[in-house]
């Protein structure tokens, strides 16, 4: 078995570990300790969803670092709190959750290196997610082995590796949690993907890998386009020049629109709100403001677009 590691991922450099004290995560803990990794911070939130069994975990992650004389941290959140408050899923909230926890370590610790242990089993669950979703050729390209998330450059060694090929660790706590049907990964995990693998082998999931890798490259140079079609759309003032944006192909079209309306941080921007912003500059009759999510609206004039704001609260 081969970890991926990228050619400036020194071991003696400083990186965090992201640790559930789950097996996947301790695995990559005994497996980067073998290759000489030995300045890592052990990294664990407590989602303080499982009672006495999530305080037990933060306990093994504890023992793990001070057996291997490792710098850890240990925090804590109530993800169910978190989830209500924003209206997510606890999924989603529990994410956000330890995103948030890592880029605290990573100031602390003087590093925006994180490894994760993400495998090609997960590959294949976020790729089908990704698919189920419609999220476009970006979600198709699923996870990557490198990649920038929230200030952090996050590796992922065990991403070209399928679960049953880590070899398991000395001791680790199994997640109960994991054997439910509450998530929607977990109903995957335990009822499709089984039938997908009788129906088309064990080449199945490795097929998706594959077909993600191929995308993933694609995505790229398409991004490389959408990036110089944008600067030449931009007009320097926050507005977008109308003829620049019709004479892009349509899938150029999309990106440049939806890179606008992220960096102007309009929320909840996806497929619907980017044919919006098209459908102004479509035929002649087109209507000349739209709206956006969140009060925010478009407006059309003299061949330009531009975003308004919504208004202060009173």
């Amino acid at each position: 078995m081969k970890l991926f590691l990228p050619p400036d991922c020194a071991p003696e450099a400083r990186h965090l570990l992201g640790i559930s004290g789950g097996r996947d995560s301790v695995a990559l803990l005994e497996c980067l300790l073998a290759a000489g990794y030995r300045n890592l911070v052990l990294c664990h939130l407590n989602h303080r969803l499982r009672g006495i069994a999530s305080e037990e975990d933060a306990r093994l992650v504890r023992d793990l670092a001070q057996e291997q004389g490792l710098d850890f941290e240990i925090g804590e959140e109530e993800v169910a709190a978190r989830a209500t408050r924003e209206r997510v899923s606890l999924e989603v909230a529990a994410r956000r959750a330890r995103i948030a926890f890592f880029q605290q370590c990573a100031q602390r610790q003087g590093t925006d290196r994180l490894f994760l242990a993400h495998h090609a089993d997960d590959q294949v669950e976020t790729i089908l997610i990704h698919l189920l979703r419609a999220t476009g050729l970006r979600g198709l390209s699923g996870m990557k082995p490198v990649t920038r998330l929230g200030g952090l450059t996050v590796i992922r060694p065990f991403l070209a590796i399928p679960r049953d090929q880590i070899p398991q660790p000395r001791r680790f706590h199994e997640d109960e949690s994991n054997a439910g049907d509450e998530f929607l990964r977990n109903r995957l995990r335990h009822h499709a993907i089984p039938v997908l693998r009788e129906q088309f082998g064990r080449e199945f999931g490795p097929g998706l890998c594959r077909m993600a890798e191929v995308l993933r490259e694609e995505d790229r140079l398409l991004q490389t386009l959408a990036e110089a079609a944008f600067a030449a759309a931009h007009d320097g003032a926050g507005g977008m020049q109308v003829s620049q944006l019709r004479s892009l192909p349509l899938a150029l079209q999309r990106r440049v629109i939806r890179r606008w309306l992220q960096d102007a941080a309009v929320p909840g921007t996806g497929f619907r709100e980017v044919e919006t912003v098209r459908a102004l500059y479509g035929p002649p009759s087109a209507p000349a403001k739209a709206n956006l999510p969140a009060g925010w609206h478009i407006r059309r004039r003299a061949g330009r677009l531009f975003l308004e704001t919504p208004p202060p609260d009173p």
